[in-house]
């Protein structure tokens, strides 16, 4: 049995292409990361946790803006909670002077290779949300970076202990 399509039926399915396209079209920035953008996100992020994995303030304080934030939840024995915030020369200090590796999980084999993985979540309008993980520390961070003057900087951190 063959059918065909009456001009009506063919005039909607038009339309709902021409409004598919239109919608395609217009969230095209909603997605508009390249894969120069998703590289370089990459690489700051690995240059701020290699960075402390290693003390080596260059590559943190290149991954970093100079107005970051990086805030923890804390909570006191009575149960109080509050906000620790440090900023970006207070990271750079403590890089130069913590041995990072004194922050491992627990029953960390020290001579495994370390391992950063980046899990992105959005990316639109030069501005991204990432998780950094790795597989020696024993803490996570959630990443909100910008791209300011072509370059991708952390500019918010808000990490937790595993």
């Amino acid at each position: 049995m063959k059918t065909t399509l009456q001009k009506p039926q063919l005039r909607q399915l038009l339309r709902l292409a021409l409004v598919f396209l239109c919608m395609l079209s217009f969230n095209s920035n909603l997605f508009g990361q390249t894969k120069s953008d998703t590289l370089l996100i990459k690489e700051t992020v690995f240059n701020y946790l290699e960075g402390l994995h290693d003390n080596d303030a260059v590559r943190v304080e290149k991954a970093m803006h100079p107005e970051l934030a990086k805030r923890l939840i804390t909570k006191d024995n009575k149960g109080n909670y509050k906000l620790d915030i440090m900023g970006w020369s207070h990271l750079l200090f403590n890089i130069k002077t913590v041995d990072f590796k004194t922050m491992y999980k627990a029953g960390v084999n020290p001579e495994e290779p370390y391992r950063v993985e980046v899990i992105f979540y959005d990316i639109s309008n030069d501005i991204a949300t990432v998780k950094g993980i790795q597989n020696k520390f024993a803490f996570f961070d959630y990443i909100h970076l910008g791209k300011i003057n072509g370059e991708w900087k952390i500019i918010n951190i808000l990490w937790a202990w595993n």
